[in-house]
């Protein structure tokens, strides 16, 4: 079951998520492949087709992880995206595949906490974090951090995991989830610990409506709430006045 909103039991802090994603980076892409059986390749397209990224913009990717939404931001405009990930070993791997793609020029990768950027206040038109938001162990301090950031009339898009809403669905996805993916993610990874709390990081977290009502109350106007394939992930599209 999910706890309440705000009700999150996991430890969540930057000192304890940071040396968990560096375990996974290696094989974090592959993973991500087999066990969604490559349908997170087109969650990712939809939402950054959901920001409407024009030519010239600045995109920020928060949890950046391996790039790939930084990569198709990219793909999809000519715009100049940051990245910003805690974990060195995903930056590592960002780089390489920034290196070898045609965006090389126009994406850039910096290690740090996406609730304390750097970066100036209004300094990005758009802003997105994709199966990273459950992560973070103070969400308010994110979507302050974020508005922050962003210009007005910027779009921040979170692509998150979410359970489905219909029983038998549900109940596919929770013994999927529950029983099977931390096995296919220790054959994949030699590692079951980063599978096991990807499952239960899920499972803790807050609920469609919920995260909605989060989003308004930090300042946000929401421009789209949607689900993907069944309610197994979700869409948010906020937006700063």
């Amino acid at each position: 079951m999910q706890t309440p909103a705000g009700k999150n039991r996991m430890d969540k802090r930057p000192g304890v998520i940071r040396p968990l994603f560096n375990r996974m980076a290696a094989t974090y892409d592959r993973g991500n492949r087999t066990l969604s059986l490559l349908i997170d390749q087109v969650w990712r397209r939809r939402t950054v087709s959901a920001l409407s990224i024009r030519d010239g913009q600045y995109v920020l990717d928060i949890a950046t992880g391996t790039a790939d939404m930084a990569l198709e931001a990219a793909r999809q405009a000519d715009c100049r995206v940051a990245g910003i990930d805690l974990s060195e070993a995903m930056l590592g791997v960002a780089r390489r595949k920034n290196a070898q793609s045609p965006f090389a020029g126009r994406c850039f990768f910096l290690q740090g906490d996406g609730t304390r950027t750097p970066f100036r206040d209004e300094s990005f038109h758009h802003a997105m974090i994709s199966f990273g938001i459950r992560n973070v162990q103070d969400m308010d301090s994110l979507f302050r951090e974020t508005l922050r950031i962003l210009k007005p009339g910027g779009r921040f898009a979170i692509l998150e995991f979410s359970l489905p809403e219909t029983p038998v669905i549900r109940q596919l996805y929770l013994f999927y989830f529950s029983r099977v993916l931390p096995l296919i993610g220790a054959a994949i990874a030699g590692k079951k610990e980063p599978y096991f709390y990807l499952r239960d990081s899920v499972l803790d977290f807050e609920p469609p409506r919920a995260l909605e009502q989060r989003i308004l109350r930090n300042g946000f106007r929401l421009a789209a709430s949607r689900p993907f394939t069944f309610g197994i992930c979700h869409l948010y599209v906020a937006e700063k006045p």
